[in-house]
């Protein structure tokens, strides 16, 4: 189970779940949602050209941001999840905090299907499962990065050989890893509430 600390900060939207592939083996990893991105130095170099840091804040923001992994590579990957900020977990893990239930489920199904009765209160249950899914997904063996999170232009951290976009990634993570398949419930349509 996570920490109550941890579910608040995915139900802000401070956090976020990214799944990674790292040499054929695969990680769930809760992080800041700004850690979540491949090379941070572009943004600093635009806060930077905008005057919004100095030359000295840049260097530092630079030296510091993510444990010292300003560029996050298949080399440096490792070292980036040892990072204070990181919590590493199993899909039995993210399961057990999933939430929902039959119920819920069930409500959700018929509101798809009929278009009523989505009440507040289901609705925000069903927002309290959406934010415990994952809405990044990072493979440096592939070279793919791909999010969720339609509210920031991440992919623009990938590097020039990558491909990025803000899409659905559900078809990547192999089905073992799907946490949000409880008894053959799909936890994943709640993203599209």
């Amino acid at each position: 189970m996570l920490e109550e600390s941890i579910l608040k900060d995915l139900w802000n939207g401070d956090k976020g779940i990214c799944f990674y592939v790292h040499f054929g083996r695969s990680y769930w990893v809760v992080d800041e949602k700004y850690n979540i991105c491949l090379d941070a130095e572009r943004d600093y170099q635009s806060y930077l050209k905008d005057g919004e840091i100095t030359q000295e804040q840049y260097e530092q923001s630079c030296r510091e941001f993510r444990g010292g992994v300003l560029k996050l590579t298949a080399d440096n990957f490792l070292q980036y999840l040892t990072s204070s900020s990181v919590k590493i977990l199993s899909s039995d893990d993210l399961r057990g905090c999933l939430g929902g239930g039959q119920k819920i489920f069930e409500d959700i199904e018929r509101y798809f299907l009929t278009g009523e009765g989505l009440t507040q209160k289901l609705f925000e249950q069903a927002n309290v499962v959406k934010s415990r899914l994952p809405g990044f997904y990072i493979n440096f063996d592939r070279k793919i990065f791909m999010h969720m999170d339609d509210y920031r232009d991440h992919e623009s951290s990938a590097y020039p050989d990558w491909f990025a976009q803000c899409a659905d990634f559900n078809f990547l993570i192999p089905t073992s890893e799907r946490y949000w398949m409880v008894d053959g419930d799909d936890y994943w349509k709640f993203l599209f509430i």
